[in-house]
């Protein structure tokens, strides 16, 4: 069992809820997560800290905000739902801050479980249409991936285009509670090239009717 180990951050400790809330929304997140995840490992694509690749935490935000974009989506978004709640009954709703950020989202999981059941796409499908989305659609140029808005942003939108030299620039997905953190510059041009080789190599396995099994080949 590998796991991140965090000691004294409660600001992990909301990462976590989070997580877990939209993994308890539909079925389909959990096993799908961990295919994907069991893919990066025998893929030696998990590694953030040694292997310039990117963190499990990073991966999971990825997973995340393409259920949010699914159509019709499989996810909701946590925070604008949180938001939406702010506005309409301010009064009702508690803000929570920690070390002056606001890690606030909607958790009431029994409100939006079985959000994604108007979705009727399979595992096997979903998981083909992840790498289809980072072989072939996803924009590294100019998209940011974001569960806090759950839909894409562009790099302008978040000033992360001025330096467009920077490595950590190439490949974009947002913090969920520190929007100015992007978690996958531990990846530079050479590691996000051999991640999209990584995808296109796993969509054209399914592609050719291969297998889960040879998609995650060790590497």
């Amino acid at each position: 069992l590998s796991c991140d180990v965090n000691v004294n951050n409660t600001i992990a400790l909301r990462n976590t809820r989070l997580i877990r809330t939209y993994v308890e929304i539909d079925p389909r997140v959990r096993p799908l997560m961990m295919t994907i995840k069991h893919w990066t490992k025998r893929r030696i694509l998990n590694d953030a800290a040694k292997g310039g690749t990117l963190s499990s935490y990073c991966w999971v935000m990825m997973i995340l905000n393409f259920l949010q974009m699914r159509s019709p989506p499989i996810l909701p978004c946590l925070h604008g739902m949180y938001l939406s709640q702010l506005q309409s009954d301010p009064v009702n709703v508690t803000q929570i801050m920690i070390d002056g950020i606001d890690c606030s989202f909607y958790d009431d999981i029994e409100a939006v479980r079985g959000f994604g059941a108007p979705n009727r796409e399979t595992l096997g499908g979903l998981l083909y249409a992840f790498f289809r989305r980072y072989s072939l659609e996803f924009d590294y140029d100019h998209s940011v991936v974001s569960v806090r808005h759950g839909r894409y942003l562009t790099k302008a939108e978040k000033g992360w285009d001025v330096d467009v030299e920077r490595m950590c620039r190439l490949l974009c997905v947002e913090e969920p509670f520190n929007p100015q953190r992007n978690l996958a510059n531990s990846a530079d041009g050479v590691s996000v090239a051999g991640l999209r080789k990584e995808f296109e190599r796993a969509l054209t396995i399914l592609a050719s009717r291969g297998s889960v099994d040879d998609v995650c080949e060790q590497y």
